[in-house]
């Protein structure tokens, strides 16, 4: 993978995602906006929100109330927020997939996430906390959508950890830290996740059968992040 990383990217987890058929300059992930510890950092952060002209934010772990005290901090958060173009999700950070109730709470909120991307334009941000897990599962989501592969996709998940991480593939920690991706991923699709001539059109189904997406929205999220 042909990926740009530098120390910004590493101490924001503030970077593009651009695997499969996703468009260049289109979708960024992130941690949090905010450290209210590490004003430089935010500084940082705050230049690659500017560079990337983010102009739509899924934010998974806040609710409206939460979205409305970030607002008075950051002044492009708050500008979206005033022009309804960030959506608060309130995701949990441990995943319930196999209780019922909750799995379904989950996919709803997913669905009003990926309804909001097809109704607005980008570039779109993602961001949780810290930009790893619940962004890594959303992520992979869509990377999956878009026709990447398990090691685009797994890469892209451990790059939160550092490139340095990433790139090692000699550890244990390595290699059970990628297995947490694939193990979310395998909780919603099964043993189809290994099937990786048909990842693409198993997700999708997932999108359409479980999210709930109509194929209408579904089309309308696709061709905006093309």
């Amino acid at each position: 993978m042909n990926i740009q990383y530098s120390k910004d990217n590493e101490i924001t987890n503030f970077r593009e995602i651009f695997v499969g058929n996703i468009a260049r300059g289109i979708l960024y992930r992130g941690s949090y906006p905010i450290m209210s510890m590490e004003p430089e950092r935010d500084i940082t952060y705050n230049k690659l929100v500017s560079e990337a002209k983010i102009a739509c934010v899924i934010n998974l772990a806040d609710n409206k109330a939460n979205l409305e005290n970030a607002a008075k901090e950051v002044p492009w958060y708050r500008e979206l927020l005033n022009n309804n173009k960030i959506i608060g999700l309130d995701i949990h950070f441990l995943f319930e997939f196999e209780n019922e109730k909750e799995y379904s709470i989950f996919k709803n909120k997913l669905k009003q996430g990926f309804k909001f991307m097809a109704e607005h334009d980008g570039p779109y941000l993602i961001h949780c906390n810290a930009g790893t897990d619940r962004t890594g599962f959303v992520a992979a989501l869509i990377e999956a959508l878009f026709g990447a592969d398990i090691n685009e996709i797994v890469y892209d998940y451990l790059l939160s950890y550092g490139k340095a991480f990433a790139d090692d593939k000699s550890t244990e920690l390595h290699f059970n830290t990628g297995n947490i991706i694939l193990n979310q991923l395998k909780s919603i699709i099964g043993e189809k996740l290994y099937d990786r001539k048909n990842l693409q059109s198993n997700i999708q189904q997932y999108f359409l059968t479980e999210i709930g997406l109509t194929a209408e929205e579904l089309a309308r999220f696709k061709a905006n992040l093309e």
